[in-house]
């Protein structure tokens, strides 16, 4: 238990900070989408915040012994789950978030996931690698576009 502890301290505002960031660049991207209700869209994230802080904390009490996506899903199912006092209050907050734009920040996270390693590895092989590296991030990019125009398109939306 003191080591789950000592995680929590350590890790806690790193969780913070970067559930805070996507969070506020999804409420953005609903603001750029043109969603009207962003009041119930900002409860719904901060639900989902609470949730992933949640999921993370039971992560490190647990002593790591499952992934935090597993926790993460465990604490929204619970919160989501119908009998459960406030359920219904939930599930409303969240089905207010675009699947859309909650995806914009997700792909973009995922677009600069760059890590210092790979900046050393530019340097190492010159301009070329990064020429590769923006035709890569471009096709994620236009790919992930299509899947979600097609789904779009499948969907009726």
């Amino acid at each position: 238990m003191a080591r789950g502890i000592n995680l929590i301290t350590e890790n806690l505002p790193h969780v913070l900070g970067v559930t805070c960031a996507a969070l506020g660049l999804t409420l953005v991207s609903h603001f750029a989408a043109g969603v009207e209700n962003l009041l119930t869209v900002a409860i719904g994230l901060s639900l989902l915040g609470i949730f992933v802080v949640a999921g993370f904390v039971l992560t490190w009490i647990t002593g790591e012994k499952l992934p935090p996506l597993f926790w993460v899903s465990m604490v929204a199912l619970a919160a989501g789950f119908p009998g459960v006092p406030g359920s219904a209050w939930v599930i409303d907050k969240i089905q207010a978030i675009s699947f859309i734009a909650t995806i914009t920040p997700v792909l973009a996270f995922a677009a600069l996931g760059i890590r210092a390693d790979d900046v050393s590895s530019f340097r190492q092989n010159g301009l070329k690698i990064a020429v590769v590296a923006i035709f890569v991030f471009l096709g994620t990019f236009i790919g992930s576009a299509l899947i979600a125009q097609l789904a779009i398109m499948v969907s009726g939306v």
